[in-house]
């Protein structure tokens, strides 16, 4: 079955959402997707390496790893979800699995990424499973988390988590930058249509080069932050 045969689910198995409900056009995930794809090209060193892809959800990730130079798995608990993966998302296989038991050998990744998990399953209580990731690094190699925090809002995570699990899991942090905000007039303006999408690529440069400034999460509202850990 084509990706043009199958709608893609606006939650996963869980509740949780996808994409923005109110982001009827799509035109919203669309950006936030060439603004992620950006940062890690940025941050990210190109790789001949295996990455693992957990949470990997509908595949949005997938090309820019790719592209990078790595051989990508990527990897969901919903098969329904795994079945909307677009065949353009060049993933080197698809696994249907769960944190903390995957079917891998420990240390098999070059780098493994967690890219809006976190949050999901702390909303579920289980947020500590992410440190299981960590033993499918390989020594030398990277995990990649891409994850909201607000500061004082325990719906967020909050920024000693992040230490706790993965810092002292065993990994050196190497970066820790915000590269979205939640709340701005340009986002609005391009959910509702009124930017076209060939100023997507410029307004992220600008945005990432604006939320490189910032010095500590938002009270009012959340900002995507891009961790990258070594092992």
């Amino acid at each position: 079955m084509t990706h043009a045969q199958v709608k893609a689910p606006l939650f996963d198995d869980d509740g949780n959402n996808l994409a923005d409900p109110g982001d009827r056009t799509g035109r919203k995930s669309e950006y936030i997707q060439i603004l992620h794809e950006r940062a890690i090209q940025l941050h990210l060193r190109p790789s001949k390496g295996y990455a693992l892809d957990i949470g990997c959800g509908l595949g949005r990730m997938g090309k820019a790893l790719g592209e990078l130079g790595y051989d990508v798995i990527g990897l969901d608990p919903s098969l329904r979800v795994l079945k909307s993966i677009p065949e353009k998302s060049r993933y080197a296989g698809i696994v249907n699995a769960a944190l903390p038991q995957l079917p891998f050998r420990d240390e098999s990744f070059d780098l493994v990424c967690l890219f809006g998990v976190a949050r999901m399953v702390h909303l579920l209580g289980k947020a500590k499973i992410c440190g299981d990731a960590i033993k499918f690094v390989k020594p030398g190699g990277h995990l990649a988390v891409i994850e909201n925090i607000r500061t004082g809002d325990n719906r967020y995570l909050q920024e000693p988590w992040f230490e706790e699990i993965f810092s002292r899991g065993g990994l050196s942090l190497m970066i820790k930058i915000p590269i979205r905000a939640s709340r701005w007039p340009v986002i609005y303006l391009i959910r509702y249509g009124l930017i076209p999408k060939s100023w997507f690529p410029a307004i992220v440069e600008w945005e990432l080069s604006r939320m490189a400034k910032k010095k500590a999460p938002p009270r009012l509202s959340y900002h995507n932050y891009l961790f990258i850990y070594k092992k």
